[in-house]
């Protein structure tokens, strides 16, 4: 082999080798690209299979689901914006604050005449109402309402007028006492509706005590009034005796007492001839005797409340008087 074969044959080689180690390096940059191309793709195709099984896939089923499941929803809202609407009175007209004055006292007097109807007076001990009570607006009874104010009181103290009829209805032992929240029309402001809200809120607080019933009976009458908008946002009830029952608190009759009671009234022991042995025999023509009178039955019940407790019950309410905001006007 000639040098000028050999020079040609060491060239190619290393060109060969070259090439070679080129095709390798290439090779494996492939690999690596399609193994890494390989894992993005099992983890998008995961990820489409776990969002097809969810229930919101955005699948045109599912699409015609939402869109009547927003329909619905649309049509309830507007059913309970009409009704809530249609506890809305027609004008909140300011007045007089003098008128308003006296219509405060005139309302407070008749409300007072319900409870003591009811049983409720201020005269005893006890004092079921409680002294100087204004139905909440006590301030306006010396000192006159601003006059941009009298309008939404005026709608207020109906409202709370129909809240303790309904109470002094519900027959409650005791009225221990009642809040009412002051509005920002009563410090000289205006007051701005809130966003997102459809409704304004005028709160107030009651407490009483009474029995179970009476509780039912005040919360039917809330969600049963015509004119206004009740929701009751807080609840609080206990026992008014927080103890429970013992058993010495339990008082038996005395069964002696009332033997001796049954003995002096002519009992089926008090002479020989009430009770008769089988053996024994009467004499001929003997009147029958008298029928014994019937045992008289156990005062169970009075028993079961010594042991089982028939205290009252102490009930707190904070109740939020919806006024429904007036309805937007139709745009042209």
């Amino acid at each position: 082999m000639t040098p000028k074969e050999k020079k040609f044959t060491g060239i190619l080689v290393g060109a060969t080798v070259l090439c070679a180690g080129g095709l390798y390096f290439v090779a494996g940059k492939g690999a690596s690209r399609y193994d890494a191309a390989k894992e993005q793709f099992d983890a998008l195709s995961a990820e489409i299979n776990s969002m097809q099984n969810m229930t919101l896939f955005p699948s045109q089923q599912n699409l015609q689901a939402k869109q009547k499941a927003l329909s619905d929803f649309k049509t309830e809202a507007e059913q309970l914006a009409a009704k809530l609407q249609a506890k809305r009175p027609k004008s909140l007209n300011n007045t007089d604050p003098q008128t308003f004055t006296n219509t405060l006292v005139k309302t407070a007097e008749v409300a007072m005449k319900t409870y003591a109807a009811a049983g409720l007076t201020t005269d005893d001990s006890n004092k079921a109402l409680p002294k100087g009570f204004y139905l909440g607006f006590e301030d306006y009874v010396s000192t006159p309402a601003q006059g941009a104010a009298t309008g939404i009181l005026s709608y207020e103290l109906a409202a709370i007028s129909e809240v303790h009829a309904l109470l002094a209805a519900a027959k409650p032992k005791k009225l221990l006492n009642f809040y009412r929240e002051k509005l920002v029309e009563e410090k000289g402001e205006t007051y701005t509706p809130v966003a997102g809200s459809s409704s304004r809120k005028l709160s107030f607080e009651i407490s009483f005590s009474g029995p179970e019933s009476c509780i039912r009976d005040f919360i039917n009458g809330l969600q049963s009034s015509k004119d206004h908008f009740f929701a009751i946002r807080t609840m609080r009830v206990h026992n008014e005796k927080q103890e429970a029952p013992k058993a010495s608190d339990v008082q038996f009759e005395d069964k002696s007492s009332k033997s001796k009671e049954g003995s002096a009234a002519g009992g089926i022991f008090d002479s020989a001839d009430s009770f008769v042995l089988p053996e024994d025999s009467k004499p001929a023509g003997a009147a029958p005797a008298a029928p014994a009178p019937a045992a008289p039955k156990a005062e169970t019940g009075r028993i079961l409340q010594q042991v089982l407790g028939k205290e009252d019950v102490q009930a707190f309410f904070r109740i939020d008087l919806l006024l429904p905001d007036a309805p937007a006007a139709a745009s042209k």
